[in-house]
């Protein structure tokens, strides 16, 4: 049997260590720009994609 390669970690990979905090603050963007444009905000909730209104909490503090 072949040995499988192994996987590596994210803990060892500088940019997948870096992905959450930007995924983080693109998700605040996203919402500080639809608020300020009266835009929704587009998701998948539960399978589905829906519209709903940006969340305060994410951008009241910039």
């Amino acid at each position: 049997m072949k040995a499988q390669p192994k996987q590596p970690s994210i803990k060892d990979d500088p940019d997948m260590q870096r992905a959450m905090p930007a995924l983080l603050r693109a998700v605040k963007r996203a919402h500080k720009v639809a608020h300020q444009t009266g835009t929704n905000i587009v998701i998948r909730e539960n399978g589905k994609v829906v519209e709903v209104p940006p969340d305060p909490k994410l951008y009241e503090d910039d």
